[in-house]
């Protein structure tokens, strides 16, 4: 099964049914991890991710939809702290289990949502993997416009982005989700105050853009 598909069910799933019922159709937090590991195209991104995010070893890192951590962790290394957020509390508590299991003591993840990250500390990098485009498929530009803005309410230095997003226009549209069009991405980080720096097209729904200010 497709990464996308994961990530579609994840959406769907999480919102309306218990744990239990989640296990019974056969999709976990275990699940997609596995998946990523094996997904060609999620793994050349997270590649281009960590080979370009401007990350120093004395920020804070916030991974902001971070799901079972798989950023987070292999960020953890890079920098003094990463702050991972999420909205489902299953894949919370799978990426503790996960911390724990790895004796990785620099990363801690809690509930929070783009527009509300719930984060107290200062933080100098800011990253959305595989989740921001969530905003834009559910509300459009203006709920992706007010997810942007409230993370650059957070005043980082940098903001990455490794996400789906149309890099060409869409051929049809598809039947489970909208995906944002670049350019009204890098419209809109750029109208939050930041400059774009880098954009690596990974395939043309698939792609890395690093903001800066």
């Amino acid at each position: 099964m497709i990464l996308e598909t994961l990530i579609f069910q994840r959406i769907v799933f999480a919102v309306s049914m218990t744990d239990t019922e989640r296990d019974s159709h056969g999709y976990t937090p275990m699940d997609y991890d596995a998946d990523s590991e094996t997904d060609e195209v999620y793994q050349r991104c997270l590649s281009s991710l960590l080979t370009h995010a401007p990350i120093e070893p004395d920020d804070v890192v916030l991974d902001i939809g971070t799901g079972t951590g798989i950023v987070a962790f292999e960020l953890a290394s890079k920098c003094d702290h990463v702050i991972g957020r999420d909205i489902y509390d299953e894949w919370l508590r799978h990426a503790r289990k996960k911390a724990e299991q790895r004796s990785i003591e620099n990363v801690s993840f809690g509930h929070g949502s783009f527009r509300e990250p719930n984060v107290d500390e200062p933080v100098n990098v800011i990253v959305a993997s595989y989740a921001l485009y969530m905003a834009y498929d559910e509300g459009g530009e203006d709920e992706l416009r007010a997810a942007i803005d409230s993370l650059a309410s957070l005043n980082s230095r940098c903001v990455v982005v490794a996400d789906k997003m149309r890099f060409e226009p869409a051929q049809s549209p598809s039947d489970y989700e909208t995906l944002p069009p670049m350019g009204t991405v890098a419209n809109l980080l750029m109208d939050a105050g930041f400059t774009l720096t880098d954009i690596e097209i990974i395939t043309e729904s698939v792609g890395v853009i690093i903001a800066t200010r």
